[in-house]
């Protein structure tokens, strides 16, 4: 039985057999986690592979746009799962733990490596800093096929990933192991090497130069004596001393000032150290502190107080040593250009904290100007727009990529190409199971004595698992195994106009195209430019051509909905048949099939009009 359907732009109320259904025909966006994500990683695809096992294209699908999982997979902020439509349910997929889980699963599979296709250009490209932008910007131009020397100045790459965030966050192996991977591709690497000009490098005969050096230098509070005083330093020194092993205890009373990552590792080292009190001084609340909430979770459980709004004015000192902090009362008035209400000072609220440390944590600047250069000098990371996250940093490394790539090939900037359009029949009411959220596990606070690591791996079970929660949304996931256990089912609808094919996707109410033993199709009519348009539209399915199916079994095997089973076919023949009442058309089977006998079809026939 056909059903012929008009759609209006508002949707349409939907009955077959008894089942009945609000819908909405809207066009399809990427999935709202890619969106989400400043890289712009597949995210939907490698969740989909891991929820398969399928690790090794899960982290294919991470590399083509993240060199850097492992260390996205521990600190990133992960701006893709506030995007994700399982807020709406439950609690969002946990994106950044499963990253972390195939990062660490590819520590054990070898570092990346050319293909063999890769193309050989003469440019030589310099990169000046090794830092997240600078490591993606040189991964992505030796995949093109460029000649990419690093300069660091540092004796060790990584940047603030590795003076910046503390070991029990990012294990330095990670970081090591990460690096190398990259550097493995046959790229230069230069330690210790200061570039304040890179216009010289223009001059050394590279064709351009990526100027990525980060921000080095930290700001300061501009209190009277505080270049002077012992007892006073800024976060990225104390960091950076703690990690090389400068700094083995921290007695007495710390106070941390800032409210940004910086602040919490400073405090949670401290911790470590040995500190008798830590208490971080923040001028708003916490409700404003832009340091990730699980991070600040963490630094109250492991014992670090909080004083919120309040603001230091002043050093207390005896003999040139640091005694305390004298501050004051805020209250918030009217949001500054960052959009957070502005700390003012409350008049008559002086008051003194005893402190035998202070630990400034406001923030970095350029140690240098970063403007003024050649036009083949590319500024990216931190020195472009300021601090930022990591995964920012790899999007600007991209971006820079982009740019070098198409100023040596001669032609403008690469957009990127758009799909071909889809639209989605969809209920006007998302309806999913509510599935816990999987807990990584995490190293119990009597236990937080050094730099450990915290937080455990997935395994591979809990992975799997966790990634089974995701909703599919948005579009094709590129990884070819596409909907396993997916409750869509990915359709064609091909218009009049067959130069434009548009992708409908139909999920929720199964049973809806299916008879017993064959698809059944959906008449879908709908307006476009004036013009009633439409076609009879059927499920995406595995066919079956008996005359090259060999029934050796494999797509029996690998079919994740049993949809497949063997029958007799011309004279006794056996071969493999599809229930198309279970097929999802995910395109398991075919993947596997040595023939060729198994191929995914939709019968399309134009919409009677008349």
């Amino acid at each position: 039985m056909d059903i012929v359907l008009n759609i209006p732009p508002e949707g349409i109320r939907l009955k077959i057999d008894g089942i009945e259904a609000d819908f909405q025909l809207k066009p399809v966006a990427d999935s709202p986690c890619r969106v989400g994500c400043p890289a712009g990683v597949n995210v939907k695809a490698y969740v989909g592979l891991i929820a398969r096992g399928n690790f090794d294209r899960a982290l294919a699908v991470v590399r083509e746009r993240n060199p850097l999982p492992g260390i996205c997979g521990r600190v990133c902020t992960h701006p893709c799962e506030a995007e994700c439509r399982r807020n709406e349910i439950d609690e969002p997929v946990a994106i950044r733990q499963l990253k972390r889980f195939i990062a660490d699963y590819a520590l054990s599979s070898g570092p990346a490596v050319l293909p063999a296709e890769t193309p050989q250009r003469r440019e030589r490209v310099a990169v000046v800093g090794a830092g997240p932008a600078g490591l993606t910007v040189a991964s992505d131009l030796r995949r093109l096929g460029y000649q990419v020397t690093i300069f660091e100045a540092q004796n060790r790459p990584g940047g603030m990933l590795v003076w910046g965030i503390p070991p029990f966050r990012l294990p330095r192996n990670v970081i090591e192991e990460e690096i190398n991977s990259i550097l493995n591709l046959g790229i230069e690497l230069v330690l210790n090497t200061r570039i304040d000009n890179p216009g010289q490098l223009l001059d050394e005969g590279f064709a351009a130069v990526f100027f990525a050096p980060g921000h080095q230098q930290s700001i300061r509070l501009g209190l009277p004596f505080e270049d002077e005083l012992e007892g006073i330093v800024d976060s990225l020194n104390f960091l950076k001393r703690a990690y090389e092993g400068e700094v083995r205890s921290l007695k007495g009373r710390v106070l941390v000032i800032g409210g940004g990552d910086s602040a919490i590792d400073s405090a949670r080292v401290a911790k470590r150290l040995g500190a008798d009190e830590v208490t971080i001084v923040y001028r708003r609340t916490r409700a404003e502190m832009p340091a990730a909430e699980e991070e600040i979770a963490e630094a109250e459980r492991e014992g670090v107080r909080f004083e919120f709004l309040v603001q230091p004015v002043g050093l207390i000192h005896r003999e040139r040593r640091l005694t305390g902090l004298r501050c004051v009362r805020c209250e918030l008035g009217e949001p500054d250009a960052s959009g957070r209400r502005r700390p003012v000072p409350v008049p008559g609220s002086e008051f003194i904290i005893d402190a035998d440390w202070v630990i400034t944590a406001l923030g970095q600047k350029p140690a240098q100007p970063v403007s003024g250069f050649p036009d083949r000098v590319f500024i990216g990371g931190d020195a472009a727009g300021g601090p930022a996250t990591v995964i920012n940093a790899i999007a600007s490394g991209h971006e820079g990529a982009r740019q070098i790539d198409a100023l040596l090939s001669g032609r403008k900037v690469a957009v990127t190409a758009s799909r071909v359009p889809e639209l989605e029949l969809a209920p006007a009411v998302l309806t999913a199971v509510r599935l816990s959220r999987s807990q990584a596990r995490i190293l119990p606070v009597h236990s937080r004595r050094g730099f450990e690591e915290i937080e455990a791996p997935f395994t591979p079970e809990q992975a799997m698992q966790e990634a089974s929660r995701c909703l599919r949304c948005g579009p094709c996931s590129e990884c070819v195994l596409c909907s396993y256990n997916c409750p869509k089912h990915q359709l064609l609808l091909q218009l009049e106009d067959m130069s434009k094919p548009v992708i409908m996707r139909v999920h929720g109410l199964e049973g809806m195209f299916f008879t017993d033993t064959e698809p059944r199709g959906i008449k879908v009519e709908f307006s476009r430019q004036g013009t009633v348009v439409g076609g009879l539209v059927q499920p995406l399915v595995a066919h079956t051509d008996p005359y090259l199916c060999r029934a050796c079994g494999r797509c029996l095997e690998v079919c994740p909905h049993q949809a497949l089973k063997t029958v007799k076919w011309q004279s006794g023949i056996e071969i493999t048949q599809v229930d198309y009442q279970r097929c999802r058309g995910c395109g398991t089977c075919v993947t596997v099939c040595p023939s060729g006998a198994l191929q995914l079809r939709t019968e399309i026939a134009p919409a009677d009009n008349g």
